[in-house]
Order: C-alpha cells, then sequence, then structure tokens
C-alpha cells in the first residue's frame, strides 16, 4: 500500500487485491466467477456507487481531501527550532537545538448503516398493496442514508451526542466532527460551552487545554450564552488570526448553512451597495477536491465566494441561533480511508436462523486534522 495514490488504493480495493477487503467480503479481481457466488459482484458495484456518491453528492465528505489509511498516527511539530542567529566572524555556533515534535493517532472507526428485509415483507412487495422491488428500494434508501448521516457526523456539535443530546459529545465510535476541529480552548473553558464539563472540544486524546500547540485558530463566541448578529469584521479577524499562524490563503473555504449564507450575502450588499455576484466564472470561480458550484443554481456545492474565498453550503451545520461558519484549511484536512463504503449482505436464511435477509453498507476510516491552529469557527450568531 505505501507508495499507492488514493486513487489505486480505491481500485486495488474495489478489485480484492487489498487483504482488508476480505473483511467485508470482496473477491480477488482473480478469482473465478461462477453461478455460486454471483454476490460479491454485486457487492463491489453498490459499494463503489455509494463510495462515488459520497465524492460527489454529499455536502461535506467530498470537501475533504481523501487519504489511504497506510497508518494510524502522524508526526506534529509542537516547537520551532529556536537557535536560529546571526554568528559574528569566527565565533563557535552556540546551543544546538531541534524542533519539538509530537506523536498523534487517530482510531479507525467503520460506520454502518444496516437493514433488514423479512422474506414475507419480500413476498408481498410484488402483490399489488406493495412495495415493488423491495430490495432495491431499501438499497437506495439506504445508501442515501448512510451519506447523509456520515455529513452529519461531520459536522456533529462538539457539545453534542452521536443520537444529538448535548453534553459528553466526543465523538466515540463516529467519526470525528469539523466542529470540534474548529473549537479553540477558550470556548472550551468557558462557562456557556458544554465543553467545558466533558473536554468534548478535546481530539485523538489529547487535551487542547494543555496541548496548546494543538489549539484551533480562531474561535469567535460570546461567552455570556446569546447570540450576536453576524459582522464582516467577524470573518476579516479570523482571516487574519489564521494567516498569522501560517495558513496559506489559497487553501482557505468557508462553509456554512442556508441560513447563514442569506444573512452574509446582505451584509455584502450592504456594504458594497452592490447586488451579490451570482456569476462565479468572473468572480473567482474555483473549486475545492474538484467540487464546484454556480451560485444560485448547486445549492448542494459551492454557491459563492468572500474575498476569493469559496463558499460552500450544508444543511448539516449546528446553529445557535443561525447556522456556525467554519474556516477551514483545506490542505490540514483528510479522510484517511481504510475501507471505502462496502455493500455487504447475508441471505442465507439457514445461516441466519430466521426468516430475513440483512444488508449493510460499511465505510471505514477517520477525519484527521494534521493542524488545527489554521482553521476556526465563528458561532454565537443571531438567526
Amino acid at each position: 500500500m505505501a507508495g499507492m495514490s488514493f486513487e489505486e488504493y480505491v481500485q486495488a480495493y474495489y478489485g480484492g487485491t487489498l487483504g482488508i477487503a476480505k473483511r467485508y467480503g470482496i473477491k480477488k479481481a482473480d478469482d473465478a466467477f461462477i453461478t455460486t457466488s454471483p454476490a460479491e459482484a454485486f457487492n463491489t458495484m453498490y459499494g463503489a456507487a455509494v463510495f462515488n456518491q459520497l465524492n460527489t453528492k454529499s455536502e461535506v465528505f467530498k470537501l475533504l481531501k481523501k487519504e489511504a489509511w497506510t497508518q494510524s498516527g502522524w508526526r506534529a511539530l509542537t516547537a520551532r527550532h529556536t537557535t536560529t542567529k546571526g554568528l559574528a566572524e569566527g565565533a563557535a555556533f552556540g546551543d544546538t537545538d531541534h524542533p519539538d515534535l509530537a506523536e498523534v493517532s487517530a482510531t479507525l472507526k467503520e460506520i454502518v448503516t444496516p437493514w433488514e428485509v423479512s422474506t414475507k415483507a419480500e413476498l408481498l412487495s410484488e402483490a399489488d398493496d406493495g412495495i415493488k422491488g423491495i430490495l432495491n428500494f431499501l438499497r437506495t434508501e439506504s445508501a442515501e442514508a448512510h451519506s447523509y448521516y456520515i455529513d452529519d457526523m461531520l459536522t456533529k456539535s462538539a457539545e453534542a451526542n452521536s443520537d444529538g443530546s448535548t453534553g459528553a459529545g466526543l465523538a466515540g465510535v463516529n467519526f470525528e466532527s469539523l466542529d470540534r476541529v474548529t473549537a479553540d480552548s477558550d470556548y472550551a473553558a468557558d462557562a456557556q460551552s458544554p465543553c467545558n464539563s466533558q473536554d468534548d472540544c478535546d481530539m485523538y486524546g489529547l487535551d487542547i487545554t494543555s496541548e496548546t500547540w494543538f489549539n484551533a485558530g480562531y474561535t469567535h463566541f460570546t461567552g455570556d450564552g446569546t447570540n450576536n448578529a453576524l459582522a464582516l469584521s467577524d470573518i476579516d479577524g479570523g482571516i487574519s488570526a489564521l494567516l498569522e499562524n501560517g495558513l496559506d490563503y489559497n487553501n482557505l473555504i468557508l462553509l456554512t448553512g442556508y441560513d447563514t449564507y442569506q444573512n452574509l450575502k446582505q451584509l455584502m450588499q450592504a456594504s458594497t451597495g452592490a447586488a451579490w455576484n451570482y456569476n462565479l466564472a468572473g468572480a473567482g470561480a474555483g473549486s475545492e477536491n474538484g467540487v464546484t458550484g454556480e451560485a444560485g443554481l448547486n445549492f448542494d456545492s459551492r454557491v459563492g465566494a468572500y474575498d476569493g474565498i469559496p463558499i460552500f453550503l450544508s444543511q448539516h451545520i449546528p446553529k445557535d441561533g443561525a447556522s456556525r461558519i467554519y474556516m477551514l484549511d483545506s490542505s490540514a484536512l483528510a479522510m484517511r480511508i481504510a475501507a471505502p463504503t462496502t455493500y455487504v449482505d447475508n441471505q442465507n436464511l439457514a445461516v441466519l436462523q430466521k426468516l430475513s435477509k440483512e444488508f449493510a453498507f460499511v465505510t471505514a476510516g477517520e477525519l484527521i486534522a494534521y493542524q488545527r491552529s489554521t482553521s476556526g469557527s465563528i458561532r454565537d450568531l443571531t438567526a
């Protein structure tokens, strides 16, 4: 797997030439295709279709660059070399130094969307009052649900449980969240933040209060439990803070909800005195991981730009009063994938010992934040 591009990794996975693929029932590409084992071909086809959907139709997952899961950890720079200096003629080098590094490790997550169909339901699906082709119907619906809830995990509020309730919001067995990536230690420590009591803003087992090098670069919030109206200075201040932390301006994207986007559009119109420019082709059009969009036409993708920074929208962004704004360094974030989406089934009634068939879509990986200091967020916005 070392040296493979992500595209090669995916092809090898679906071709069955990676050992890990056998866990989910994918056959080797050179295995004979015989009448007693047609399911593997469908496993590959259905799984690949859903993974393609995640990469093209989702609102959040598609924005993140993809990497093959070749290792669980990485080294992060926590402090720079400090002894660089001018030297007088003939003087000794003096004390030496080295950069400080930390080992960071992520846990592989397996996300599953299971469903079950009884033989009775399948038989009745062909009756006049039944759902025709119930297996295909449920497979399609489950594929959409798999994509939907992966996006939901990737934006889950840092102070929310996986079931949506507040408190103890650590990701657990779910994918990590961009909301946690962009929450700094001040937000975590604030009395009004539910992160305070549960350390819900920590990631990968690192306490951001003590491991300050792994802190988010900018988190704008009120600190008194109220919401304030969005101001352009909130965005400008965040951009400045992230640039000072080493952000490459060309790697910055904004991700927010439809309501905050409308507020931002009105602010821009009031500031410039001109209507919002929907012609992206002439207004800094671009793409992120191949994702492009035309404002006003494709609202699950990019719909505009702020000072040349692409804006993307999602229905999943957490709301205080209005949707939060995530300011993301796209170069420092990735979805590390061990197993692209795989379709698995068990239709052997004798093995199941019941008159029903079981199915599932499985995606294995994790959201990786190599650096948090170049990403941030704006919170506590008025609806």
